[in-house]
């Protein structure tokens, strides 16, 4: 199947998130973005034909997002998680987080200025894990960071 002239093909390793407002900066690695759509098998009386199948509901994966952890983008990622801590948390205001709102963009070839190819909008964001890097004085690998984000769907 050929591509038309003028498509716009988006390339996995150029992409952007976006959490609450905040860029968290580039990310090597993004993982889960899927749904799954669970359904019912009803047996009806007397159709011998097929089964009926009944929608239930939406299942979507949680987000994996790693990279090499960096100064200012790293920071990003631990200011935003100590905000979401202090409104879990903080019984001087009533504000309570329910979720945010995450944008995963997906980012053409162009190397100078990207053009998004296609973009989810997460809704219902929250942190699940933060995972920091194995410190080893023996090594020589990159520090790396790994943030999981669920959320309640972006269709």
């Amino acid at each position: 199947m050929a591509l038309s002239t003028n498509a716009t093909i988006g390339v996995v390793m150029r992409f952007r998130v976006v959490v609450d407002g905040i860029d968290l900066g580039g990310w090597s690695s993004c993982k889960g973005l899927n749904v799954g759509f669970e359904t019912e098998e009803f047996k009806e009386g007397a159709n011998y034909e097929y089964v009926v199948i009944l929608p239930e509901r939406l299942k979507y994966n949680s987000i994996t997002l790693t990279r090499a952890m960096t100064s200012v983008d790293s920071a990003k990622v631990q200011a935003w998680l100590r905000k979401i801590v202090a409104d879990w948390y903080s019984s001087e205001t009533d504000v309570e987080y329910n979720g945010g709102t995450a944008q995963i963009t997906l980012l053409d070839a162009r190397s100078a200025t990207a053009h998004p190819v296609a973009s989810w909008s997460l809704r219902g964001v929250f942190p699940k894990s933060w995972k920091g890097p194995d410190l080893d004085a023996t090594g020589n690998q990159f520090a790396i960071e790994t943030l999981e984000l669920v959320h309640h769907g972006f269709l």
